[in-house]
């Protein structure tokens, strides 16, 4: 009657537990995947290490030296071991230890569902029992070996074998051996104890190298490895460390960029570390590796010590996808990210939008403008970088030579509204501060910029006038190659970036541009960014107090923005002046430097490809300033065209980037009139104005008394300096 009245309450028990529906919340849970623009190379693996796999897809020697480590005959129980249930209720029962004895159902019984506990009580583990008993009349074999497979863990932050196979083997499980397999298995019974790696001494390592051979006999016992398998195993070498992914120092970047992105999508970080996203990026590995080589290279060379930082970014200018961009020396050492978070004037490099400004309003490249030296525009006196730039230039060279009053002058003409409005469009975050329509220097770049912004501005140039947002993902699926939603529940926008591309001016306007920052290559202030016969246009660009420097250029296939300066441990911005052997640092020494090598690697074999030509679009402003006829003399001789001189760049500088000694205004750029008994103003005008008479106006005097101080009329000096330079 006791043993029926047991059987009875055993099978009332049993009809009131059913297998639990809902699951533990970490057994769903696995790493999202970040992969470079291949879709194979991994970024890195983001959150909860587990991959999970369908059991076709795990090796039949992987569940093999599994099922031979935890239970040899899961192929021909219920569910549970009646003998091992048998001993372990004669312990709880006796006060002894209520584990062992777990099958695998039993222990993914355990593990999977809500409502197990892990405390060692004797209603607990009839629970275990009853569920388990269910899931093996319920459920079929291979699936709980599946589940199992996927949620055991293996020690290294590991669960699951592929998981697992990676922090061990780095590789994934489909590749690994026998022995390899054996290894992982014995991992399971005691994975926060065992040691893999190190001296045979240990005792942690010796005691998984027993277990290991229990698990290579169970295999031959099984018959699941022949005899002479068995004697050719050997216990397996494995990896020091867990990740299979090799930290290039520039990794952690990445990562932090790819779940920025994400966030702006609606996808959480929490989300990334648990859905198993597989994110495609726009990242070229060889080029993305190459960013670090290349900084390390120019900074040994040119003797720049850690207080010189650097962003890189290169751009796709038919998608807008970011394919290299340098973060740092070490996101170990330095989580800051320079290229996508250091912000910094991007100078003269902002001149572009201007001209774009000017262009799209109707006016043509060979409209003039007054550019002479200093000028006081809106009330404010403004000066070019040298004193030899100093005459009456159209778009074209004053965009060569990066002509600063002129400038910010044709800022004036076109608008300054209109400018703001442009530069949004091209990419300029609309709260930047400094980005303001009042800022009469706006022209020259008093706003602070990341490279990263930068490129994506001038990608509207190469593409013709299409501006596409700057983005580093191209795809996002789920661990099967199904398309996802955002954390609201809505599906991923087409475009991952979530912006589409918009036609921001003409390709005519985008030509015309690019003719006239061909010249900076060519002959003006950038040629030390040229690629030879390849084609480039860009812009340098230097601050105010040389307290940053820029290369910003392009060719057909690419966008590169190269920008530095300098800044203490506080972040404090700090002049470029003397580093390295530089009196000045312009745009057009190292950035350009840095330009010319990233881009010389990125296109290295590949066509050629012309710009498209030229339109000369819109028309001549009202506006435009006539240039004098110059006077010639029998007696002079024209200067040899293809003899140098000391500050012919544009930039007041030598070849090597050092300042010129002397400089004075070459009478190439100021031609005259015959003079007459009128005084000249500030901007040398009227035509024909005598120069050796002392002007009325006040500040245009101060000016004039620098070359003549011994006048009667001069009583002090205006020490003037530029608000931006080239």
């Amino acid at each position: 009657m006791a043993i029926l009245g047991i059987a009875t309450l055993v099978g009332v028990a049993y009809a009131n537990t059913p297998i639990p529906k809902a699951r533990q919340a970490d057994v769903t849970k696995q790493a999202s995947v970040i992969t470079y623009d291949d879709g194979k190379s991994t970024i890195a693996r983001v959150g909860m290490n587990r991959e999970i796999l369908p059991l076709k897809d795990i090796p039949e020697v992987v569940q093999h030296a599994v099922l031979a480590a935890e239970d040899r005959e899961f192929y021909n129980e219920p569910g549970i071991s009646p003998s091992g249930i048998a001993g372990a209720l004669y312990r709880a029962a006796t006060g002894g230890d209520v584990n062992g004895a777990s099958t695998i159902t039993q222990q993914l019984a355990r593990n999977y569902y809500q409502g197990l506990s892990q405390k060692r009580t004797v209603s607990r583990k009839l629970k275990e029992i009853l569920i388990s008993v269910r899931m093996g009349n319920e459920k079929s074999k291979d699936w709980v070996l599946e589940q199992y497979l996927n949620t055991v863990f293996f020690g290294r932050d590991a669960y699951g074998v592929q998981a697992a196979s990676r922090a061990y083997f780095h590789k994934p499980v489909k590749d690994i051996n026998a022995s390899q397999a054996a290894l992982l298995a014995a991992m399971i019974q005691r994975p926060t104890y065992f040691k893999s790696y190190g001296s045979d001494s240990d005792p942690a390592k010796q005691a998984l190298i027993a277990r290991w051979n229990y698990v290579i006999s169970g295999m031959e016992k099984k018959q699941w490895l022949t005899p002479d398998e068995k004697a050719k195993a050997k216990f397996p070498q494995t990896y020091k460390k867990w990740s299979d992914i090799k930290d290039t120092g520039q990794t952690g970047y990445l990562t932090d960029r790819v779940i920025s992105e994400l966030a702006t999508l609606g996808i959480s970080k929490q989300r990334v570390q648990t859905a198993g996203l597989r994110i495609r990026t726009t990242f070229d590995k060889d080029l993305q590796d190459y960013t670090a080589t290349a900084v390390k290279q120019l900074k040994d060379e040119k003797n720049f010590n850690s207080t010189i930082h650097f962003g890189l970014t290169v751009v796709d200018p038919k998608t807008g996808g970011v394919i290299a961009a340098y973060g740092g020396p070490s996101y170990e050492k330095q989580q800051f990210d320079d290229s996508f978070q250091g912000a910094v004037q991007p100078g003269s490099s902002f001149k572009p939008i201007v001209l774009a400004t000017a262009l799209d309003n109707d006016v043509s490249l060979k409209t003039t403008m007054d550019g002479h030296y200093r000028r006081i525009i809106n009330g404010t006196p403004f000066t070019n970088d040298s004193r030899s730039e100093n005459g009456v230039f159209d778009l074209k060279e004053m965009t060569a030579k990066s002509i600063n009053t002129a400038y910010v002058d044709l800022g004036q003409k076109v608008g300054l509204d209109k400018v703001v409005d442009m530069a949004e469009k091209m990419g300029i975050p609309s709260n930047t501060p400094g980005l303001n329509a009042t800022y009469t220097s706006l022209p020259l770049g008093v706003i602070d910029a990341t490279s990263v912004t930068m490129a994506g501005v001038y990608q509207t140039f190469a593409a013709g006038g299409v501006h596409r947002p700057a983005h580093v993902i191209q795809s996002i699926t789920d661990a099967n190659g199904n398309p996802v939603l955002n954390d609201a529940g809505k599906p991923v926008k087409k475009e991952p970036w979530g912006k589409k591309d918009t036609q921001v001016f003409s390709a005519g306007v985008a030509a015309d541009a690019t003719e006239a920052m061909r010249g900076v290559v060519t002959h003006g202030t950038g040629t030390g960014a040229s690629l030879g016969s390849r084609p480039v246009a860009g812009k340098t660009g230097t601050s105010s107090q040389n307290k940053s420097a820029w290369f910003v250029g392009y060719t057909p296939e690419l966008v590169t923005a190269a920008s530095m300066w300098r800044q203490d441990k506080k972040g404090n911005r700090l002049s470029l002046v003397g580093v390295g052997g530089y009196s000045q640092v312009y745009g057009g020494t190292v950035p350009a430097e840095l330009f010319k090598m990233v881009m010389t690697k990125a296109l290295e074999g590949k066509e050629i490809t012309p710009f498209p030509p030229p339109v000369y679009g819109g028309t001549v402003a009202p506006w435009a300033v006539a240039k004098p006829e110059p006077t010639t003399s029998p007696t002079n001789s024209p200067s040899p065209t293809n003899t140098p001189t000391c500050g012919n760049n544009g930039q007041g500088q030598g070849q090597n980037g050092r300042p010129c000694p002397g400089k004075t205004p070459n009478p190439t750029n100021t031609p005259t009139a015959p003079t007459t008994e009128e005084p000249c103003n500030g901007l040398g005008l009227p035509p024909g104005c005598n120069p050796n008479l002392p002007p009325t106006d006040p500040a245009a005097r101060k000016q004039w008394c620098k070359t003549h101080p011994e006048n009667s009329a001069c009583k002090e000096q205006d020490p003037t300096t530029p608000n931006g330079t080239n």
